[in-house]
């Protein structure tokens, strides 16, 4: 039987930099394995075309994997690629209190679906408008919202996020490009 560690946020917060990505999930500690090369690649291609449109249009800011955010007393998770509204921007030096507007979590295929699935729950009971789960090896992009829309987009369909990014689109293809 394996022991988890439990630790709190301010615990989480105060880890010496030993050089790896950690989340918190209600109390234990995960220990994120650095990206791949294609996973890295496409999480850099996903935040470089939003960093590009929302920077343009003055609408928040976009946050890499490095930025953690308290979801709950005991969870603190760090999505791919984040998109927060300006108006929500505190500027402080700790993890952003709360869901990101937008998060974006690329699949890897050493990914579990039932603990991705557990991400996208928690980030949608946080407060977060719109989850992005992109798929490289079919090359699709399941978009859950907390209206509890849920669609799967194909390659050429366009994502879209109306509501936060008033007049984006992109082809889904374009991200693999």
């Amino acid at each position: 039987m394996s022991v988890k560690t439990l630790i709190t946020v301010e615990e989480l917060a105060h880890l010496p930099d030993d050089g790896r990505r950690y989340e918190l999930d209600e109390g234990e500690l995960i220990t994120m394995a650095p990206a791949s090369e294609g996973h890295g690649g496409l999480a850099a291609e996903v935040l470089g075309v939003l960093r590009n449109y929302v920077k343009e249009h003055s609408l928040g800011r976009v946050f890499s994997s490095d930025t953690g955010f308290r979801l709950a007393d005991d969870t603190v998770r760090a999505p791919d690629v984040a998109f927060v509204r300006k108006e929500r921007l505190t500027g402080r030096w700790m993890f952003f209190q709360g869901a990101p507007d937008l998060a974006v979590e690329v699949f890897s295929p050493t990914d579990s679906v039932a603990q991705l699935m557990r991400k996208v729950q928690q980030y949608l009971r946080a407060g977060c408008h719109t989850v992005w789960v992109v798929y490289p090896e079919t090359r699709q992009v399941h978009v859950l919202e907390a209206s509890g829309s849920d669609r799967i987009l194909e390659a050429a369909d366009q994502l879209e996020a109306p509501e936060l990014l008033p007049g984006f689109a992109v082809t889904v293809a374009a991200l693999f490009e």
